[in-house]
């Protein structure tokens, strides 16, 4: 094998420390629960997890409106030993920092936003290499949010679609 063939991506991982103050935060930013599930002691995951066998741990999983099941957020509240450690404080550090969605106005999500008072990272801004200068001719604008948690959160949205990066 020359390399792993992936089919498709199917979710992200997001640990918390309140799943009754993060799934309504997530049903607002635009998500909608499929699944809610407790994992105990003794489950076939903690090993894989590399984590002691003897924690509990509650998984809630939330996807885009629609009929596509995947990719989805599985979203984690530690239980026994709780969640702990900090989200990232800026978004230049190693690793997985944010994920981002796309959206067709922009505009009017960061309006929505604003209004249910989410914290922002920074205003609506346009997606460029330089002043003017879109990447590859790719058109778009983006928002950062943070969740209850400092998990920052991104939207995105494109003179086109999405497809409009691949295209470049």
């Amino acid at each position: 094998m020359k390399a792993v063939q992936i089919r498709q991506m199917v979710h992200a991982n997001i640990c918390v420390r309140d799943m009754e103050r993060t799934v309504p935060f997530y049903e607002m930013l635009g998500f909608e629960k499929f699944a809610d599930q407790e994992f105990g002691p003794g489950a076939g995951v903690w090993p894989g997890l590399g984590l002691d066998t003897q924690r509990r741990f509650r998984a809630v999983f939330m996807k885009i409106p629609g009929d596509k099941p995947v990719p989805f957020l599985d979203i984690i509240q530690f239980l026994d030993q709780p969640t702990r450690g900090e989200a990232y404080k800026t978004l230049d550090n190693v690793g997985i920092c944010r994920l981002c969605f796309e959206v067709a106005d922009i505009d009017a999500v960061a309006a929505h936003l604003a209004a249910q008072g989410v914290e922002f990272v920074g205003p609506v801004s346009p997606y460029e290499t330089a002043p003017g200068v879109a990447p590859s001719g790719v058109e778009a604008k983006f928002l950062c949010v943070r969740d209850p948690d400092g998990t920052v959160i991104e939207y995105a949205q494109f003179a086109q679609d999405a497809l409009d990066v691949i295209k470049a």
